[in-house]
């Protein structure tokens, strides 16, 4: 027998994986291979700002019958449970959940599975995440079974901590880098929490109406990325950017390179800290770049037209102007939510993206709750 050998490794896949959810693929491949009865991997996110928990990634993706869902943790009690055990649950036999009335719990059931083990993932004090492996059979977490699932659980859930950390780094950056521009062109505090989550809810819906095919993952980088759309105005001389007044044709053009120097800001950014790996980057240059374009082409920087214009750009466009009217400016009013939709829709005529619009219109009892909830002193409601 050779004293050194060299074999496959079923997880050295992890290191090139490119998304959250082929790293999950990876590890509930593997645990299936051990354990055939494991027929569900996933992971949800817990957002601490509002309480809610929101799906990330599943496995196999194709077939999970919880994806583009959102629910407030205090609704979830079982699941708030465990996370303030700090220990994971085991469900044999997820009947016991059948005269509930959650959506989650009827999707889970309506799909056939019949038992579950939940291991809640915390970052120090700070719940970040829920790891779930669900089976089709009554009792399969038990002896070996879930020995094997509790290893391959925690690895997963050092997979999220992992890109969470990443995203945190990128985050905190992207916040400096907002913080920075906030000096020069001052908002309402709290506009860049609302049009980032406008944006979330304006994403969900379109792909719940089949207008859109991102995936859970790509809806939460667009939720992180959004708020920095308008990073080029840094680039902006202040006799421009802070001008109280119209701006002359020349003061014009400059303001309007802003989303050509946000992108190369942003490129700046990404290769300086090595974000070329985080999953859906593009977006991020897709949408500082493009969320002034217009669908009839009288957009800038490029002028492009229509489904020219990438989607994360014309669902954060949509996202900024709307938060723009309803909040009070030092130049002018907040709008009512009727008054801004309203103009919303005439400007889905030729300008933005209609069915963002519309599924914005459709959305107004989520939106007071946004609006509600990141109020400024003299909220817009």
């Amino acid at each position: 027998m050779d004293q050194i050998s060299i074999h496959d490794d079923p997880l050295s896949g992890l290191a090139t994986a490119k998304t959250f959810r082929e790293r999950l693929a990876i590890v509930h491949e593997e645990l299936r291979r051990r354990c055939p009865g494991v027929a569900r991997m996933a992971v949800a996110l817990h957002d601490r700002q509002t309480g809610l928990l929101k799906t990330f990634a599943a496995s196999p993706a194709e077939e999970s019958p919880l994806r583009n869902y959102e629910i407030e943790i205090a609704d979830a009690c079982s699941l708030g449970e465990t996370a303030a055990a700090r220990r994971p649950r085991v469900v044999n036999d997820l009947d016991v959940f059948a005269a509930g009335t959650r959506e989650h719990s009827k999707r889970i059931l309506g799909h056939g599975f019949a038992s579950s083990y939940t291991l809640p993932v915390f970052e120090g004090s700070e719940l970040i995440a829920f790891v779930f492996c669900n089976s089709l059979h009554k009792g399969y977490f038990r002896n070996g079974v879930l020995t094997e699932t509790e290893l391959f659980a925690h690895l997963t859930a050092q997979l999220v901590v992992k890109d969470q950390m990443i995203l945190g780094t990128l985050n905190a950056a992207l916040r400096t880098i907002i913080g920075m521009v906030h000096v020069r062109d001052p908002e309402t505090g709290n506009h860049l929490e609302r049009m980032a989550r406008y944006a979330r809810l304006i994403a969900r819906e379109l792909v719940s109406r089949g207008k859109c095919d991102f995936d859970d993952e790509q809806i939460e980088r667009l939720f992180n990325f959004s708020p920095l759309h308008d990073i080029g105005k840094l680039g902006i001389p202040d006799r421009i950017l802070l001008k109280p007044g119209k701006l002359v044709p020349d003061e014009r053009t400059v303001m309007d390179t802003h989303p050509l120097v946000g992108r190369q800001m942003i490129d700046t950014l990404v290769n300086n800290f090595g974000f070329q790996d985080i999953p859906y980057i593009g977006s991020l240059r897709s949408l500082v770049e493009y969320h002034h374009e217009k669908l009839d082409g009288n957009g800038y920087p490029h002028g492009l037209k229509g489904d020219e214009i990438p989607v994360e750009a014309r669902i954060v466009a949509v996202s900024d102007i709307f938060d723009a009217l309803t909040t009070q400016r030092p130049y002018k009013g907040s709008w009512p939510n009727q008054h801004a939709l309203a103009m919303l829709q005439l400007l889905a005529i030729d300008k933005l993206d209609s069915d963002c619009v519309t599924v914005l219109i459709d959305s107004q009892s989520e939106v007071v709750k946004i609006q509600q909830r990141f109020a400024d002193t003299d909220p817009a409601v």
